[in-house]
């Protein structure tokens, strides 16, 4: 306990980027954390690259050349667990911190953090808030969907912009995490392409370690731009989530089987709907319920950027749930699912 605490006062905090072809985005990152307010904690930079096809490796060897803190990896393997636990393995810190490449932080990210650990040195995992941002036309609407409790549900981390909250919950983006958990919980599984998180976390939760979200640590994530991205963005979160829980079982939240329920739900009365009246008016009620809740929910964005944009915004949200639905439904038959039940 009293290591534990001595930690906390002063911790060394080592963070891990793990990124691939963000050229736009890493000079700006890495300029924010080597520029922070250095107080009350020490800090090491491991960047862990991907085989990037275009000039990111060698601006971070650049950085890596000019500052001793920066430290350059090559995650031969290329997805973001093996790239994580290849990280992990190399860290000096008390302290993990893991921060998306498509990121931006405020000059007080850290310090943030750190004071934080200091108040709250029996929580395992520390983290805070995200601020989603869009550019562009497409991407401002999808900044909207992706911080409104009716696209992502009761994410705490993404829908307190504006409001100050501290306290225990379930999950946290980027967190800063004891190195002790990797060492009692395991590494991420490397067998998962994206939403590693969530698996570990159940496993951490199974552990009995506890994860503190403030409000006072935010970062602005940098959403798709486009609908396409959006789709392949929701396609591949909700086929992964399914596959983490196959993994983990009771890894996934209700915010994260709901599309997958109100797809299955939707497929199933709109095939009897072919041969039943009681059904095809379900189905009617149904789609009506929801475009009335989607019609409310666009209304915020509505009232800021003018009445055109409302059945752009309502399509945004429909395409994410839709998509998050049927990428969940497409895990099932997929031969990768069958596979990665635990003995």
């Amino acid at each position: 306990m009293k290591e534990q605490v001595k930690q906390a006062i002063n911790p060394h905090l080592t963070i891990l980027l793990v990124i691939r072809n963000e050229e736009a985005y890493i000079t700006r990152l890495l300029d924010k954390l080597l520029n922070q307010k250095k107080q009350g904690f020490t800090m090491e930079l491991i960047v862990v690259d991907g085989q990037s096809s275009d000039k990111t490796a060698s601006i971070v060897k650049m950085y890596s050349e000019k500052y001793t803190e920066v430290q350059l990896l090559e995650n031969q393997g290329r997805t973001l667990p093996i790239g994580w636990n290849l990280g992990i393995k190399h860290a000096v810190g008390d302290y993990i911190l893991r921060i998306d490449g498509h990121t931006t932080i405020p000059d007080n990210f850290l310090e943030q953090y750190a004071t934080i650990i200091k108040e709250n040195p029996e929580a395992d995992v520390v983290g805070g808030i995200i601020h989603s941002r869009g550019e562009g036309k497409q991407g401002k609407v999808n900044e909207y969907v992706y911080s409104h409790p009716f696209g992502v549900g009761n994410s705490k981390f993404r829908t307190l912009e504006g409001r100050h909250w501290e306290g225990y919950v379930d999950t946290v983006p980027y967190g800063a995490y004891k190195r002790e958990v990797f060492d009692e919980v395991g590494l991420f599984d490397e067998t998962l392409k994206r939403n590693e998180d969530i698996e570990f976390h159940k496993r951490m939760r199974d552990a009995g370690k506890t994860f503190f979200l403030s409000t006072t640590i935010a970062s602005t994530y940098f959403v798709r731009p486009t609908l396409k991205g959006l789709i392949d963005k929701s396609l591949g979160d909700g086929m992964w989530n399914i596959i983490a829980n196959r993994i983990t079982p009771g890894a996934l939240g209700t915010r994260h089987k709901a599309p997958l329920f109100a797809f299955v739900m939707g497929l199933i009365l709109l095939i009897f709907a072919l041969f039943s009246n009681y059904a095809a008016i379900c189905l009617f009620v149904a789609v009506g319920l929801y475009t009335l809740l989607n019609a409310i929910a666009s209304f915020g964005y509505v009232k800021k950027e003018g009445i055109r944009y409302w059945p752009l915004c309502m399509l945004t949200f429909f395409i994410l749930h839709f998509f998050r639905g049927f990428g969940s439904f497409k895990a099932f038959f997929t031969a990768v699912y069958w596979k990665k039940a635990r003995g």
